[in-house]
C-alpha cells in the first residue's frame, strides 16, 4: 500500500449538495428502486444547468420503471392464469 490512511467521506443524505444528490441517486439505484432514482435526481438539480442534461436519463429510466412494473404484472397474471 502507498502508507495513507484510508478516508472514508460521511455524505450527509439530508443535503441539497451534490454529492449528496448523488448519494441519494446511488442508493436507490443499488436497492434496485429506479422511478425514486430518477425522482431524486430530477429534483436534486432543478433549476440547475445539469437539469437539462439528465433529462433523457430520467425519462429512460421512468420508462424502465414502468416496463419492469408491467412485464411484473403480467408475469403474476400468467402465473394465476396457469393455475386455473
Amino acid at each position: 500500500m502507498n502508507g495513507c490512511p484510508n478516508v472514508v467521506k460521511e455524505v450527509d443524505q439530508s443535503g441539497d449538495g451534490i454529492e449528496s444528490v448523488i448519494h441519494r441517486v446511488e442508493s436507490h439505484l443499488a436497492e434496485g428502486k429506479l422511478a425514486e432514482a430518477a425522482d431524486a435526481l430530477e429534483e436534486g438539480l432543478r433549476g440547475s444547468q445539469a437539469e437539462e442534461i439528465v433529462g433523457g436519463w430520467v425519462r429512460r429510466v421512468r420508462n424502465k420503471a414502468i416496463t419492469e412494473q408491467a412485464l411484473t404484472l403480467l408475469q403474476s397474471y400468467a402465473t394465476c392464469i396457469s393455475l386455473t
